[in-house]
């Protein structure tokens, strides 16, 4: 019974081998073949030339060029002659400037405007009716008899207060009676509005007319 045991143990240890030599060769086979390179023969060489075809450039797009401007330059240029005599550097200070005194400005003045009139002028105005100042009772007597009539023109002055300071004729009537007449009755009887100024103020003035003296039936 041991002797059949000892040789199956035999067997199974010569297997074991093999099986290992059988892998190891196969493992060295794969690995091998892993490592195996290939290369290929060198092309041989071109005896005739192959025409290779190219395409075409592409077609240049012309800008344009700016004009060139002949420049004008003198035909002899003359170098410049130094005409300063050489002489030894000598070195120059800062040189002093002269203060300006400084100028006073005139101030203008203000500009103001003139006040406008507050008042619109007035000239004298009669008060009451002038053809009542002069009446036909005033007609002279001697004129009357003698049938004189005619037109006087006048013209008065008058005063801030209104009143006649004097008596003019501007036409005479042809009578010196009526017209001294035509003077005296209104210096008397005349009242006037006195003439005003721009600022409303009584001022001067003046006042003409004139008297028509007819003879009353």
């Amino acid at each position: 019974m041991s002797y059949i045991d000892r040789k199956h143990s035999s067997n199974r240890t010569a297997t074991i081998i093999a099986v290992s030599i059988i892998e190891a060769a196969a493992i060295f086979a794969v690995v091998r073949g892993l490592t195996v390179t290939f290369t290929r023969d060198p092309p041989p060489p071109r005896l005739e030339g192959e025409q290779i075809y190219l395409p075409p450039p592409p077609v240049p797009i012309p800008h344009p060029t700016p004009s060139a401007q002949p420049s004008h330059q003198p035909d002899h240029v003359i170098p410049a002659r130094n005409t300063l005599a050489t002489g030894p550097t000598v070195p120059l200070g800062p040189v002093p400037m002269p203060t300006a005194s400084p100028v006073p400005m005139a101030t203008p003045e203000p500009f103001i405007e003139p006040p406008g009139p507050q008042f619109a002028p007035r000239s004298a105005r009669p008060i009451g009716r002038p053809s009542g100042w002069v009446t036909s009772n005033d007609y002279p007597a001697r004129d009357l008899r003698e049938g004189n009539s005619g037109v006087t023109g006048f013209r008065l002055s008058i005063g801030s207060d209104g009143r006649v300071l004097s008596c003019a004729v501007t036409a005479s009537s042809g009578f010196p009676g009526l017209d001294r007449a035509t003077c005296d009755n209104l210096t008397r009887r005349a009242r006037f509005e006195p003439a005003s100024d721009g600022a409303g103020a009584k001022v001067a003035g003046t006042y003409s007319n004139n008297i028509r003296w007819v003879i009353p039936e």
